[in-house]
């Protein structure tokens, strides 16, 4: 029998690429709206305020399933809740693409997100329990390297597609795609390594006891508030509002889209090397510091230092993603925070609070910026500084988290040697 603590290499990546592709296609459904907005909006006539609470229904349905969904995937047969959920994601994208009627679009797209709910959970689920600990972080940086794939496809890939087909069939197609990785997780996904039935010792844990340990954790509420300021940039701004803005600057509609990817293409990047090296120095913290230090000055010179060139804008992007990929070691500073059996539900909760912020911070703007044609850039300007506020937030909440070591009870206890046993001693 496979010990847990040290599951089959090659078996466990090939779990955790399957897993990591609902990922891939969840944020790649999350981003596509900000090509298809100007097509949607043409074909049923909307406001700007209901294509923003459009865009943001995704991901308030999503934040709101998150905790459910981890709290679930840790006492439940992660193969059959993965492949329901990516079943009812791609029947949901399909009843998007046929829906005429705004309140059809907005409860279609709501169900999507809802359903999505379980894709980062359950891949960070099955990365805890089939990557070495050693690995967790590498593994769950490779995770936000692929996320960040599905929003570039999302991005700069629809608004290619969109030359040749109608955003109806754009979201047939990926209806499609979503049944098929459906069909490759319930072929693929197995339970933990070194188990026969069940998933692990986690199925003896309650729901309120779960619920007790993560609310009582310090380590648990900080990696929210970090997540929340650095999530309502890349779901909020470079998810929907940094597209207008670079237009305010000079860019056209498709220039500002493939400018906009690049921001994911440098997180993907980023948070693959702060895996690695968080893994291979065997520190969370000082990396966390690094990245929320520098995304906060990065997204300030976004906004107030308008870059002249295409490359220019390019570099300021790219850069301003390598550094807040390194968001992602929020996630193993979290799971290595507390006794093995919480992984997907804190996995979930932090980020709820990122998504929810997002949503949040996606809609918000849409209430002062009344129309993208009609807005001034100094408009963007003023009331796009919230997003710099939130990495002010997440910049605070680094510094006050802990340090935690790779492995599985790592739980900061008086009877844990492992960590310091008083959160407030660490460095």
């Amino acid at each position: 029998m496979t010990s847990p603590s040290n599951p089959p290499i090659i078996r466990g990546w090939i779990l955790w690429f399957v897993a990591t592709l609902f990922v891939i296609y969840q944020l790649a459904l999350q981003t596509s709206y900000a090509a298809l907005d100007d097509k949607i909006i043409d074909s049923i006539g909307m406001s700007t305020a209901a294509s923003g609470l459009l865009a943001a229904s995704f991901l308030f349905t999503y934040a709101c399933v998150q905790l459910p969904a981890g709290l679930l995937l840790d006492r439940g047969r992660v193969r059959w809740l993965l492949f329901i959920a990516a079943l009812l994601c791609a029947l949901a994208t399909f009843c998007f693409s046929i829906s005429s009627n705004y309140w059809a679009l907005l409860a279609s797209r709501a169900a999507m997100g809802a359903a999505a709910g379980f894709a980062f959970p359950g891949a960070g689920l099955v990365a805890r329990r089939w990557i070495r600990p050693s690995q967790f972080a590498i593994a769950m940086g490779l995770i936000d390297m692929l996320f960040s794939a599905g929003a570039v496809m999302g991005n700069a890939g629809l608004a290619q597609l969109l030359d040749v087909l109608d955003w109806q069939a754009i979201m047939q197609w990926m209806a499609a795609a979503g049944g098929l990785i459906a069909l490759l997780i319930v072929i693929f996904i197995r339970t933990a390594p070194g188990k026969t039935t069940g998933e692990g010792d986690s199925k003896r844990i309650g729901l309120m006891e779960a619920l007790r340990e993560l609310m009582g954790t310090r380590q648990v509420w900080l990696g929210m508030l970090f997540y929340a300021g650095i999530c309502a940039n890349i779901f909020g701004f470079y998810g929907f509002w940094d597209v207008p803005l670079q237009q305010a600057f000079g860019f056209d509609k498709n220039d500002s889209l493939v400018l906009n990817s690049w921001l994911f293409i440098g997180m993907g990047i980023g948070a693959v090397i702060s895996g690695f090296l968080a893994d291979w120095w065997g520190r969370r913290k000082p990396l966390l510091v690094i990245g929320s230090i520098g995304g906060t000055i990065a997204v300030a010179f976004v906004l107030f230092t308008p870059a002249t060139t295409y490359f220019a804008a390019m570099t300021q992007l790219f850069i301003n993603g390598l550094l807040v990929g390194v968001s992602v070691l929020v996630f193993p500073a979290v799971c290595e925070s507390l006794p093995k059996g919480y992984s997907a539900a804190a996995i979930g909760i932090v980020n709820a609070a990122g998504i929810l912020s997002g949503a949040l911070c996606q809609f918000i703007p849409g209430l002062f910026i009344t129309s993208n044609h009609d807005a001034t850039l100094e408009t963007y300007q003023r009331t796009l500084v919230i997003f710099l506020l939130a990495m002010f937030m997440a910049t605070l909440a680094a510094f006050k988290m802990h340090e935690t070591r790779p492995g599985w009870d790592n739980a900061v206890t008086p009877e844990n040697d492992n960590l310091d046993p008083d959160p407030n001693t660490a460095s």
